[in-house]
């Protein structure tokens, strides 16, 4: 067990603005002086370092009173603030700290502020309470004895004596501990149960959300093929249509040369026949006695020449009937074409139909695309606020793993102490069995 070997006081009281030191040895140190000479205030100093709040404990009226008020009249000037030292031996290494000697100190202020250290380092009041009661030291419980205390123990009943034992082992603390422990495992299971009913909804929120998109890209891959078929079908329809204008144009060009040729063979063969009968009429106009010969070559050439016209004409004919036959089927070609035209010019309206369509499909596109990124920003929003939550849950469990790790132990030390008391109640019971023989004797 820790004792204290050293005390320090500086403007604490009725200590002034000198330091002040009381050394104790290890065992029993009594301190004596006539009344008002300030030795209670060295055991109120050791509830101050302590950590002790409570300004009446210290029978002071407010914190703020336990600094040294100086004596104007004797021109001593009173302190700012009050320092208690504590020296603690800790030879046996109850106290978790790594040195043979701890030393803690508390300076108060006249606002009320208190600065703790530790080894000279400064520590939070917590952090040095949880240390002390690691030794069993503690300004509330019973290491320090008021005046009254002892009275105050012989008339107090047994519950009372109990929980004071209790208090003086440290089961009390424990039991403190192990409800404030239970508080923040069931704050920390409301608050895991909140966090994973969160977590389903965004989950749920992220699976409607991705399922939208999922749709959203197969209509829009199905909407795309759509209209490259589409395409393709007209672009092939436009070059098949071209193809027969095309060949259309050809055909009707080639009779149009054919018709052009026979009317200028018709032309010749006619300014031919127009030729022999002229010389025909001239050859008749003269004398036939004297042109016999001539006449007979003459009737001759006008028989072959006929002939050639008989056979010309029945090949104008043959060629005006096929040149008919080519106009039939020119008209024929053109009412075609004049059709071929017309389901061009509706296969363009349709084309302005599907553009304007794909436009509004493309808006409508931009517009779900717009809404998905709002979406996708929220779910990332939603996945940092979950990471944050799933790191304050980490910090939660390591937290309680922690606290339980601090109950096992405690719970550890506390079997330790029950022992160590059924230890001292069996000596304390043959104490008082020798006492009777002693009586008796």
């Amino acid at each position: 067990m820790p004792y204290i070997k050293k005390i320090e006081l500086k403007g604490f009281k009725s200590f002034g603005p000198k330091t002040a030191t009381v050394t104790l040895d290890k065992g029993f140190t009594a301190i004596t002086g006539p009344n008002g000479s300030g030795k209670t205030n060295i055991a109120d100093a050791v509830l101050f370092g302590l950590g002790e709040l409570s300004a009446r404990r210290m029978r002071a009226a407010s914190l703020s009173k336990l600094i040294y008020h100086g004596y104007p009249e004797l021109n001593v000037k009173k302190s700012n603030t009050a320092k208690v030292v504590i020296q603690f031996d800790n030879s046996d290494n109850r106290l978790p700290v790594d040195t043979q000697t701890v030393t803690i100190s508390r300076e108060l202020n006249r606002a009320g502020q208190s600065l703790y250290r530790l080894n000279g380092r400064r520590i939070s009041r917590t952090h040095i309470m949880n240390i002390l009661s690691m030794a069993g030291i503690s300004p509330t419980g019973h290491n320090v004895v008021l005046q009254g205390i002892i009275a105050r123990i012989a008339e107090i009943s047994a519950p009372d004596r109990r929980k004071m034992i209790s208090d003086l082992v440290g089961i009390a603390q424990y039991d403190t501990e192990k409800a404030e422990a239970e508080d923040k495992l069931r704050a920390a299971e409301i608050s895991i149960r909140t966090a994973m009913g969160r977590i389903d909804e965004v989950q749920k929120r992220v699976d409607d959300l991705e399922r939208e998109r999922n749709e959203l890209l197969r209509y829009m891959f199905l909407q795309k093929e759509i209209k490259r078929y589409e395409a393709m079908k007209i672009f092939g329809d436009i070059m098949d249509t071209q193809q027969k204008i095309d060949d259309i144009t050809g055909k009707i060009e080639a009779v149009q040369s054919k018709v052009e040729n026979s009317r200028n063979l018709r032309e010749e063969l006619r300014s031919q026949r127009y030729e022999l009968e002229s010389e025909w009429r001239k050859l008749g106009s003269e004398m036939i006695e004297d042109r016999g010969a001539r006449l007979l070559e003459v009737q001759f050439n006008t028989g072959e020449v006929r002939s050639k016209i008989s056979e010309l004409t029945t090949k104008i004919g043959a060629g005006t009937a096929s040149v008919d036959g080519l106009k039939k089927v020119m008209e024929s070609n053109i009412q075609k074409l004049g059709s071929m035209k017309k389901e061009v010019k509706e296969n363009r309206n349709e084309i302005r139909r599907l553009k304007r369509e794909r436009e509004k499909l493309l808006a409508e596109i931009t517009e779900k695309q717009t809404q998905y990124d709002v979406v996708s920003t929220e779910a990332s929003q939603m996945r940092a606020s979950l990471g944050e939550k799933t790191k304050k849950i980490r910090e939660i469990e390591e937290k309680l793993e922690k606290h339980t790790q601090d109950l096992v132990n405690r719970r550890t030390d506390v079997i330790k102490s029950r022992t160590t008391l059924k230890v001292l109640t069996r000596q304390l019971n043959e104490l008082i069995k020798r006492k009777s023989n002693f009586e008796s004797n």
